[in-house]
């Protein structure tokens, strides 16, 4: 990905004015319209390609629909229909287009106008431009350096990061941002006050690549944009051939392109997990998790969900590794036997071939094995276990 030069910013930024201005000038006009407005702006064969993004992003901020309560596919089965009975009773090329369609705009209640408009309304050039929320010029040129950035992460084998955030709410936002689109990922805590390393695979350096996982972790990137200071290295196969390439990153809240990530959400199979036990009667609470558990020397650990004893206030965290490798499992095993002082339970998926035995009789950690789902019910006598197990221990 070649950044826009300082020289090109001025022309680029022309693009974009023009290309937003003809979006907002088309709202309530057909989808049709809008792309062949776009289409006469004038460019350079070597500004088609930014040309082209600009109107991608644009077009991303539109919002459509067909502009009519009636259905198409109906209305032509109608149409057509009246057209071949209207064929079959005349004569030898009698047919009266006009006729036949104020014949079936009176049946429905319309104008022929609006029939002819309804007719093929499921389209997506029919598709109205119901609104329109634009970002500036210089936010859409924002737009595109970060998704031509996030593009390149698509061929990652591996990226590298190193973020500091001012606060701690910065990184567990960025952890649960991470583990919401089930990356694979460790972090290392660095020295105080030098924030923490991150390792995260990239779709290129799995068995299966999937358009899924590639996309999660070019979501990410805004992220870890989003952090006080941050750098990122990727180790990319680029081109047909796949040649190997080193790509850098670095920046800080301040760039352009930085977003703040928002509060990010649970994974899906978590949040449904978190229904479930919710709904059951118990004697702990359960709410997300917001806490880094560190092991100095071993590694961190971001928990999904905690478990607050409702007398004894004691806690119990609990993290999902389901989507995980076995590596990052035997890490956290790691973690647990060599001493974590926090009681957790480890979820982990089936398919990565690990024993709930590895954690067997440990007094502050225990797996939990499932093969499609979680069990609230299993998860909850997870937790009880190693609550139980750590107050045997302390003699409470």
């Amino acid at each position: 990905m070649v950044p826009l030069a300082e020289a090109d910013r001025p022309r680029a930024r022309e693009l974009a004015d023009t290309i937003l201005a003809l979006a907002r000038a088309h709202v309530g006009l057909p989808r049709g319209a809008l792309l062949e407005a776009w289409r006469q702006v004038a460019t350079t064969p070597a500004e088609n390609r930014l040309a082209r993004a600009l109107c991608k992003l644009a077009l991303d901020a539109c919002e459509f629909d067909e502009g009519t309560a009636l259905d198409p596919v109906e209305l032509r089965r109608e149409v057509f229909l009246a057209a071949a009975q209207a064929r079959g009773q005349g004569a030898s090329g009698d047919f009266d287009r006009d006729r036949l369609f104020a014949e079936v705009a009176r049946r429905r209640g319309l104008d022929v106008e609006a029939l002819e408009h309804a007719l093929y309304a499921d389209l997506p050039s029919a598709h109205l431009l119901r609104k329109a929320d634009l970002p500036s010029p210089d936010g859409l040129l924002a737009h595109f350096e970060l998704a031509s950035q996030q593009a390149v992460l698509l061929r990652a084998v591996r990226v590298q990061a190193r973020v500091l955030c001012a606060s701690s709410p910065g990184y567990r936002a960025l952890f649960r941002k991470l583990k919401f689109h089930r990356l694979l990922y460790t972090v290392t805590k660095l020295d105080p006050g030098a924030g923490y390393a991150l390792d995260i695979d990239g779709p290129y350096s799995l068995f299966e690549q999937t358009t899924k996982y590639g996309l999660g972790l070019a979501l990410a990137l805004p992220a870890i944009m989003a952090c006080d200071t941050w750098e990122l290295a990727a180790e990319v196969r680029w081109g047909k051939d796949r040649r190997p390439l080193r790509y850098h990153l670095r920046g800080g809240r301040d760039d352009l392109c930085a977003e703040a990530p928002g509060r990010p959400g649970l994974p899906d199979d978590v949040a449904v997990l978190l229904a479930d036990l919710r709904g059951l009667e118990s004697e702990f609470s359960v709410s997300p998790a917001e806490d880094i558990l560190d092991l100095p020397g071993i590694g961190v650990c971001v928990p999904d969900l905690i478990f607050v004893h409702r007398a004894s206030k004691a806690r119990v965290f609990f993290e999902v590794l389901g989507f995980w490798s076995r590596a990052a499992v035997w890490k956290r095993v790691e973690m647990a036997t060599a001493g974590l002082p926090h009681p957790i339970v480890f979820a982990v998926g089936k398919h990565l071939r690990v024993s709930e035995e590895v954690l067997a009789g440990d007094a502050c950690a225990a797996l939990y094995v499932y093969a499609r789902t979680m069990n609230a019910r299993v998860v909850l006598e997870r937790v009880e276990q190693v609550a139980k197990q750590v107050r045997e221990r302390r003699g409470v």
